[in-house]
């Protein structure tokens, strides 16, 4: 498969290579069955990286959106930015005592919205769903199912409690799992169901009448189809130890899933009041392969809360970029100065930009909810630089060589920053001409600069063939390579 970009938000495209044992003669032994007699030997590291590591990067903020009645997610479908969220009993508002967890339900709405510039929000459309038996709505979320009929190829998700009586083979299959596929806040007085309503248009919808399974989803939900698996994949709040977690489950069809299975928890070097809150999941935008988390960490002893940014290459094995938080609350005074979540999805924000939604607020978590507290909550940008989310970096000197990758282009352009006194070469191995040290000196802050070598950009590699890109690094961060 031709690669277009390499991200560095794991170690996937760099090689961890080997060390080669030499003789004097500079012959070399493998481990097995070396010629007798034992000859002294000297150790040859061969493609093995040196002095770099991770660090992801922290993301800027750009400002509070206005008259922004949604939720977590926002997606940008090549125009504009949509969303979707829920309305009870006229108000979009969730959570711990909010109408739609106090009051007797009357309506039941879902809305849709959307901007040009991500700011400035349109008046809502509004499609009334009838969902008897039903409250304390939470956990929503929405996609786009390519795999669904036109019918229900819109889908809203949420977590509600149900009445007494209802549903009864679900919770009888539920309350029959091992105690590991259940959570302990589902009992028979406490019944939660993660339900759905689809739509043909975004516009008209109509909910399913029963839930597609049973869990207690009660804050960030994230609903995909996985082209790769064939399957429907959640991630989704479970609980452990009297924690939050992160957790995941799969389906073949949208009715059917999978128990929910543990994916990220708090680590026993963070403090052990910590929350992995929401899981923020998203892929970087035209490159799905690079799946990411932005989640938010919960802070018990203060109320407040940070953002991280995770990692994986299948979805499942889940790693934590090094570089600490990626985004906090603001300053005294500010909007968000107390406490923030992430939103989703990562998304174009202008023209060399990336950007996530985020909810903030002046109150704690969990100050008592008056009117105004709910009032404060707002919703914002932060943004990054284009695939500038993490890079890898080295104080010093540092190098290392990509796996083999066939390349879309004849032209290297590297994203990177560079002091004067610091630089990056980069050499293309086996090819003449080509070698790190031919490579003219990269410095400075470039997210598009082409690599030349004596002055020549292309990279005289046979047409058609793998390349292993050799880099090296002095002070210096490198954040993309893309071929063209």
């Amino acid at each position: 498969m031709t690669r277009k970009k390499i991200l560095f938000t794991d170690w996937r495209d760099i090689q961890c290579g080997a060390v080669a044992w030499l003789t004097a003669e500079g012959e070399h032994y493998r481990v097995s069955t070396p010629p007798e007699p034992q000859v002294p030997m000297r150790a040859e590291p061969r493609l093995v990286p040196r002095g770099i590591r991770l660090q992801a990067q922290p993301a800027r903020k750009a400002g509070k959106m206005e008259r922004y009645g949604g939720w977590g997610r926002v997606i940008f479908d090549g125009k504009q930015h949509r969303t979707w969220y829920i309305e009870v009993n006229g108000v979009s508002m969730l959570g711990s005592g909010s109408v739609a967890h106090t009051d007797t339900i009357t309506s039941v709405a879902i809305c849709g919205i959307k901007s040009q510039d991500g700011y400035h929000w349109s008046e809502p459309t509004r499609s009334e769903i009838n969902v008897p038996g039903q409250r304390g709505f939470d956990g929503m979320t929405f996609f786009i199912d390519p795999h669904a009929p036109e019918s229900q190829r819109y889908k809203f998700i949420y977590c509600a409690q149900f009445e007494e009586g209802m549903f009864q083979s679900h919770l009888t299959e539920y309350f029959n799992r091992q105690p590991r596929h259940r959570d302990d806040r589902i009992s028979g007085e406490r019944r939660f169901g993660m339900f759905a309503a689809v739509s043909p248009d975004g516009i008209n919808w109509t909910a399913l009448p029963e839930p597609f399974m049973l869990h207690p989803s009660d804050t960030d939900t994230t609903v995909l189809w996985n082209e790769t698996l064939e399957r429907y994949v959640m991630y989704t709040r479970m609980m452990r130890n009297g924690r939050r977690w992160i957790g995941r489950a799969e389906a073949e069809d949208f009715m059917h899933w999978t128990p929910v299975v543990p994916i990220i928890w708090p680590r026993l070097e963070d403090p052990p009041d910590y929350d992995f809150y929401l899981n923020g999941y998203s892929p970087y935008p035209e490159l799905p392969e690079y799946q990411l988390m932005i989640p938010m960490l919960y802070h018990r002893y203060t109320e407040r809360s940070e953002v991280r940014l995770y990692s994986s290459e299948d979805g499942i094995a889940w790693n934590q970029i090094p570089g600490g938080p990626i985004l906090t609350p603001g300053e005294l005074g500010e909007w968000d100065c107390e406490f923030i979540g992430t939103g989703k999805d990562l998304q174009p924000f202008g023209a060399d930009k990336i950007a996530i939604p985020y909810s903030g607020t002046i109150y704690p978590h969990k100050f008592p909810r008056w009117s105004p507290v709910f009032a404060a909550a707002g919703m914002g940008w932060a943004y990054w630089q284009k695939d500038r989310l993490c890079a890898v970096t080295t104080d010093n000197e540092g190098e290392f060589w990509t796996v083999p990758i066939l390349p879309s282009g004849r032209q290297i352009r590297l994203n990177f920053r560079a002091p004067m006194a610091g630089n990056i070469g980069v050499g293309i191995e086996g090819v003449a001409g080509r070698s790190a040290s031919d490579c003219d000196p990269l410095t400075g802050d470039w997210s598009d600069k082409v690599v030349t070598w004596n002055g020549q950009s292309d990279i005289n590699a046979p047409e058609g063939k793998p390349i292993v890109l050799h880099l090296k690094l002095r002070s210096a961060e490198l954040f993309s390579v893309a071929f063209e």
